[in-house]
């Protein structure tokens, strides 16, 4: 895409073996001459998550370690969600810690299908009307200069049109064109009208047009501009209608320039134009409030849905191996533009949270007549896409969603989710996990996320996970930490963790083995 320009449910494990005292109060002596008992360690069975208390920067936790073979890893977030940039220095000792050591099990989630579930996304009725024919002839702005155009192909929702000019022409061939056309008519705008809604139809043809010129690789394989649609600050003259721009397959490298690869590419600029029709053009916005990220994780989550996820899957695993560059807070902060030094981690960070909102509503069905089905997943992401507010406040208010909560149940399940199938256990919340894999009924595809998915001869191996014992001492803002701590002999471990408290640190322990 180019741009122009709940806590969770729970009970307090208490350690004080008896005591009224409060989390983080040590247990009253019985009287002045006693001693305070020790206090008793944690038992964490495999799958299950707590929340340890950070007073000041400072967390600590006792786990019991009965065999000696049990696995943890610690989520330590940095729940500052502004425009702060840099990182916040952190410490981890594994000496033996004193006091009590309270800590919350986490059985609930920041967002359930509870009320999304019950939601019918509207029907809606799609734009109509008549397309220019075919041998068409006009001039199109691209990439920042006036091309000349032909129209080489009509189906029932879209328009070809072949860039024409000497200087630089497109070099299309009518099967390249049949082999995604149709799916594009049958598959990919009905499921992505079904997923997000009606796209608009400002110049009334009732089509989308797709563009192919070879200047569109100079600024992406494809893109989708507002510009097109609305005058809004920065925009230069546009093409007053709905437009995709595609690079031909001529001037992409393989294995990019296949008819599935660009229908994949067609399934993520199409999130972008309806996103854009829903929240500004309906709203009547002048301005797209929504984090560049925010929109990619969207269109990364059309990928998926649509039924065309391949090449998503390698940026899910950039953004897993890089998941100590990521950060939530510049992908939900209003107005975030790119960052090309962490591009890939981004990208599949953002998609990551997008399922994992998506999975949480509900998720959908996809049926065997190409029909999706919302259980939850479509109502929500409409519901975040249709509200004036940015997508990042919608998620607060619409959504109900307390973003620290969301944002720390989120890391917890990148720590557990699917670990069952490397050799671990599968978390016990159900929401750690995101929900499982299926295969399109149409495309064959894989939809959904697995974090240790085998996909084109390949297997994701999860997200980074630091050693304890040697972590780099630097969170994101925004951003997490994954600690591994394994027990080393059966008896107990004990765990310190300082923080600069301006990171608005929380700490959780997950058991995942």
């Amino acid at each position: 895409m180019r741009r122009s320009f709940a806590i969770c449910g729970a009970f307090l494990l208490s350690s004080g073996c008896g005591s009224s005292a409060s989390p983080g109060s040590p247990a009253t002596p019985a009287d002045a001459g006693s001693e305070t008992p020790a206090p008793t360690a944690l038992t964490l069975a495999a799958g299950e998550a707590v929340e340890v208390a950070v007073t000041d920067g400072v967390g600590k936790i006792r786990l019991a370690t009965p065999t000696g073979t049990e696995q943890f890893v610690v989520v330590l977030g940095s729940t500052k969600l502004d425009r702060t940039s840099g990182s916040y220095a952190y410490s981890l000792a594994l000496d033996p810690i004193d006091g009590d050591t309270p800590a919350t099990k986490l059985d609930g989630c920041a967002l359930t299908s509870a009320d999304w579930s019950k939601v019918t996304p509207a029907a809606e009725t799609p734009p109509s009307g008549t397309a220019p024919a075919v041998g068409t002839t006009r001039q199109l702005v691209a990439n920042g200069e006036t091309i000349d155009a032909k129209v080489v192909a009509v189906s029932k929702t879209a328009v070809v049109w072949a860039d024409v000019t000497a200087a630089h022409p497109a070099t299309l061939d009518q099967t390249f064109i049949d082999a995604f056309i149709k799916d594009w008519d049958d598959i990919i705008l009905p499921r992505e009208r079904q997923e997000f809604g009606i796209e608009s139809d400002l110049d009334g043809d009732g089509h989308v047009g797709l563009i192919f010129s070879p200047t569109t690789y100079s600024t992406a394989v494809a893109y989708f501009t507002q510009c097109d649609l609305k005058t809004l600050a920065g925009c230069g003259a546009g093409n007053h209608g709905e437009f995709l721009y595609l690079t031909p397959p001529a001037n992409i490298a393989p294995p990019y320039n296949t008819p599935n690869a660009m229908k994949e590419i067609l399934a993520h600029e199409t999130g972008h134009l309806i996103h854009f029709n829903r929240k500004v053009l309906r709203n009547g916005l002048n301005a797209w409030g929504d984090s560049g990220y925010m929109d990619e994780g969207l269109g990364a989550l059309a990928q998926d849905v649509i039924g065309y996820q391949a090449g998503n899957l390698y940026v899910t695993v950039a953004g897993l191996a890089q998941l100590d560059t990521f950060s939530l807070a510049d992908i939900v902060k209003d107005g975030a533009q790119y960052d090309s030094t962490r591009d890939g981690a981004m990208r599949g960070g953002a998609y990551l949270f997008v399922r994992w909102l998506y999975d949480r509503a509900g998720g959908d069905l996809a049926n065997a007549d190409g029909t999706i089905t919302s259980k939850g997943g479509p109502a929500f992401i409409r519901a975040m896409i249709d509200d004036p507010a940015t997508v990042e406040k919608a998620i607060g208010t619409t959504g109900k969603v307390v973003m620290a909560d969301a944002e720390m149940d989120f890391y917890t399940t990148l720590a557990m989710s699917n670990r069952d199938v490397n050799g671990g256990v599968a978390p016990k919340n159900a929401c750690f996990a995101y929900l499982p894999t299926v295969t399109d009924p149409l495309t064959t595809d894989q939809r959904g996320a697995n974090l240790y998915a085998s996909f084109h001869g390949q297997k994701m191996v999860g997200p980074k996970v630091q050693a304890a014992s040697a972590a780099d001492g630097k969170l994101r803002v925004g951003g997490v930490e994954l600690l591994s701590l394994p027990a080393t002999a059966a008896g107990e471990l004990d765990l310190s963790l300082t923080v600069d408290a301006t990171a608005l640190p929380r700490v959780r322990i997950a058991r995942v083995k």
